[in-house]
């Protein structure tokens, strides 16, 4: 199933890339990201997510996320998690009335890593189940509903050390790709949604800090043949207590 799902997804992608007639709209912007994980036991981890993100550089607020999760993990290369997130979506105008629409989804997800002579390989697939408010918003909120959606998620990962064994400040080179695939109400994937690539490097401040910072470039399909496309510097702190 997972490797039926891999190559839709890719396939998906490139037709799309290829075929459409594209066009383009374009932001910049910032997201800053704080992740902390509470070791529960040997095998299951407690981390929460909590997400800061801007168009317009610093100037324009596009969404804000919190995202508690639970990981368990009984080997160093396979680890299933469950989550939630609850995400502020907000209209690029920012005279929208109203401006922001709220979401709710659950998710789960397998994440596998692969060691490599210098580096790692690591791929993930994640199955949202998204409730939205639907649109247009009422300014009343108790007179809001919610639509149902899902979609999978899959990531590619690679990262290589590029400081020296021994140095302070080990520093790692990081590049992924993620893939955005809408299912219909039937299970099946069907639509394309986004493509993420991040370029940039983590750092291990110590044995419970690290930083990730890069540049990350989004495209994201708003409609038939028009796109978004969203550059900006992508910065995360990991916390382990």
């Amino acid at each position: 199933m997972i490797k039926n799902f891999l190559i839709i997804s890719i396939l998906s992608f490139f037709f799309i890339e290829l075929v459409s007639a594209q066009q383009y709209d374009k932001v910049e912007g910032a997201w800053k990201a704080l992740f902390l994980d509470i070791p529960l036991s040997n095998k299951f981890v407690l981390r929460s997510e909590f997400h800061s993100r801007t168009i317009d550089y610093f100037n324009i607020w596009d969404q804000q996320i919190f995202r508690p999760q639970i990981t368990y993990s009984d080997s160093t290369k396979i680890k299933w998690t469950i989550g939630y997130s609850y995400l502020r979506n907000f209209d690029a105008d920012i005279n929208a009335d109203p401006r922001v629409r709220n979401e709710h989804n659950i998710w789960e997800q397998i994440s596998y890593q692969v060691p490599l002579k210098k580096g790692s390989f690591s791929t993930w697939f994640r199955l949202e189940h998204r409730f939205q408010e639907e649109l247009p918003l009422k300014k009343n909120l108790s007179g809001r509903s919610f639509d149902l959606s899902s979609r999978i998620r899959v990531r590619f990962t690679y990262e290589r050390p590029i400081s020296k064994a021994n140095s302070k400040l080990p520093v790692n080179f990081v590049f992924y790709d993620e893939i955005f695939i809408v299912l219909n109400r039937s299970g099946i994937p069907y639509k394309f949604n986004q493509n993420w690539t991040f370029l940039g490097f983590k750092f291990k401040i110590n044995d419970k800090a690290t930083i990730n910072t890069g540049f990350q470039k989004n495209t994201i399909l708003k409609s038939t043949d028009l796109y978004l496309k969203n550059r900006f510097w992508n910065t995360i702190l990991f916390y382990k207590f």
